[in-house]
């Protein structure tokens, strides 16, 4: 090594001493025997997202020296975030139902905490309609009604509604220019058979209400259904995540909520009041790493035939993230 190399050496050390950095940590084994008994347990339900975020949270904790494991169960996440923040969680510490964290939807889980308040959200403002509730409002309402778990730092990815048309409707239409939203999309609405997002409850009255908005023919169906009526043109638009992958792999016109007629929510971790001053700095970091662009890859990464497994996902975006060392058998 020349002394020009050693010296940039020395500089580099120097420099990552002086700021704190060090090389991700590398992968940790799944815990086995005692430590997989004392393991904190993150609950799932069946969707693919929230199983695939809760391990990276879990492969995250156990790189850290945390051991953590993901188990499934019948209810969905909301369910059992509602339970945990109630205290119902009253499985034995030996028992396979036990769990201490749960990966869940801001919206729909305030939705289920108090459902007359999440109805009376409110935002201050000049328009004529009632905006919906903005993510801020949604972690409030939630942390309010905590009792026996606590809400940790949402993702930073929010989770926004878009109308989604193909680029045969765009043509029709002429839209689809930069910058547009849903207030250039909504003239068309009467004309146009519409797709709905089935978990967005009084979605109808939403789009009447802020966009003037009454579509020819609607339908509610889950975000799969709806992309597969749009790209057979059994509907002319969907109103459903901006972040789902169809709109790339489909070549969709978005037009982006830009009035906030429909909720914007995050995934936020709720854990156990028992464990909560335990939990290692590293569940903020994979919070703020977890925005639009990081939920978008993880979704491309789980879907289709040849999709990856929510483990595998959680890997490759871990260590595409600089969070976890590239494992030794990748090669």
């Amino acid at each position: 090594m020349t002394f020009a190399q050693r010296s940039g050496a020395a500089v580099l050390t120097a420099a990552m001493l002086i700021t704190g950095c060090s090389s991700p940590p590398p992968p940790a084994p799944e815990p086995t025997g005692d430590d997989l008994e004392q393991a904190w347990r993150i609950a799932v339900g069946e969707n693919q997202l929230d199983a695939t975020i809760a391990q990276v949270y879990a492969i995250a904790l156990n790189s850290h020296e945390v051991p953590t494991v993901v188990t499934e169960a019948e209810e969905s996440a909301v369910d059992l975030a509602v339970a945990l923040a109630r205290g119902q969680q009253l499985a034995e510490d030996d028992s396979e139902d036990r769990y201490e964290m749960v990966v869940a939807r801001t919206m729909p889980l305030a939705e289920a905490l108090d459902p007359s308040a999440y109805s009376d959200t409110i935002t201050a403002s000049e328009v004529e309609y009632t905006p919906a509730a903005s993510p801020e409002e949604l972690t409030e309402l939630i942390e309010s009604r905590m009792d026996a778990a606590e809400l940790l730092e949402p993702t930073a990815g929010v989770l926004g509604q878009g109308f989604h048309i193909t680029s045969i409707t765009a043509e029709e239409f002429e839209l689809g220019g930069e910058d547009e939203d849903a207030e250039d999309f909504a003239p068309h609405c009467g004309e146009l058979r519409m797709g709905l997002n089935e978990e967005l409850t009084d979605a109808a009255d939403q789009l009447a209400e802020v966009y003037d908005c009454v579509p020819a023919e609607m339908q509610t169906g889950s975000e799969e259904e709806l992309v597969q009526l749009l790209i057979t043109a059994e509907i002319d638009a969907a109103l459903m995540t901006l972040s789902h992958p169809a709109a790339a792999d489909h070549s969709l016109i978005t037009f982006s909520d830009a009035s906030r007629g429909f909720p914007q929510d995050q995934y936020a971790p709720v854990v156990s009041s028992e464990i909560a001053d335990e939990v290692p700095e590293v569940v903020v970091e994979i919070s703020e790493a977890l925005d639009e662009d990081s939920l978008l890859t993880l979704r491309r990464l789980i879907e289709g035939e040849n999709g990856l497994s929510p483990e595998d996902a959680a890997v490759y975006w871990l260590v595409e993230e600089g969070l976890l060392a590239e494992p030794d058998d990748w090669g």
